[in-house]
């Protein structure tokens, strides 16, 4: 790769990875887990019932290959908005090609295939839409330990709102997993803690992993700003 080129995305993923320990320290954990993590998934009645699908579809192979209806549930549940009853028929005769891609990793390939310029029915006519968030939660869904389920919100929240939204996927991913792993006492302690004043057991903490942890926290951020 270019020196410059990856310079570039150096720079991107250092100011996620610092703006990731500026808001999570020994200092903010209690917070985070009383505002960003109770109050925002679970004392908030959407959230946690959303919280159900979440897990009952996270890695479920059985489910997506038996559901007629996969895509237009997942549709529904993520509130994913303009895509036509089309488009998500066609994403269910193609679901054992996009989960092979998933599993082999050739991202790539399934985004500029599937969701990048994706056709979609706009009243009586037709046009091409870029359905990063679809493809990011999709992916997510069945590589939850090595991709984050990005959205705009958090996307913008890491200041990454002039990049693309793969390149941004990729680099948010990239840092959740980086930040966790060189902070594993701090993302500890917020499990420990959540999963206490998770008293209704809302969440399926065992299921949990660090990239829907972090999640779970910037998605609070960057919805309250």
């Amino acid at each position: 790769m270019n020196d410059n080129v990856q310079k570039y995305f150096s720079t991107l993923k250092q100011t996620v990875y610092e703006q990731i320990s500026a808001d999570i320290n020994e200092g903010t954990i209690d917070e985070i887990v009383k505002t960003d993590l109770a109050k925002s998934h679970i004392d908030d009645k959407a959230s946690a019932a959303f919280q159900e699908f979440y897990f009952l579809t996270l890695d479920n192979e059985p489910l997506y290959y038996s559901s007629r209806d996969f895509f237009r549930q997942f549709k529904k549940r993520y509130s994913l908005q303009g895509i036509d009853n089309n488009y998500l028929d066609k994403l269910e005769r193609l679901k054992k090609e996009i989960l092979e891609n998933i599993r082999a990793d050739k991202l790539a390939q399934l985004y500029f295939d599937s969701f990048n310029k994706a056709v979609i029915k706009h009243g009586n006519d037709y046009k091409e839409k870029d359905l990063g968030s679809f493809f990011a939660k999709l992916v997510h869904t069945f590589r939850p330990d090595e991709y984050c389920a990005l959205d705009n919100p958090i996307k913008n929240y890491f200041g990454l709102k002039k990049e693309s939204f793969f390149i941004s996927f990729f680099i948010i991913s990239v840092e959740y997993k980086h930040w966790a792993t060189t902070n594993r006492k701090l993302i500890e302690s917020i499990r420990d803690k959540f999963k206490q004043a998770d008293k209704n057991g809302v969440l399926q903490h065992d299921k949990l992993t660090d990239l829907k942890l972090l999640d779970l926290i910037f998605w609070s951020k960057a919805n309250r700003q």
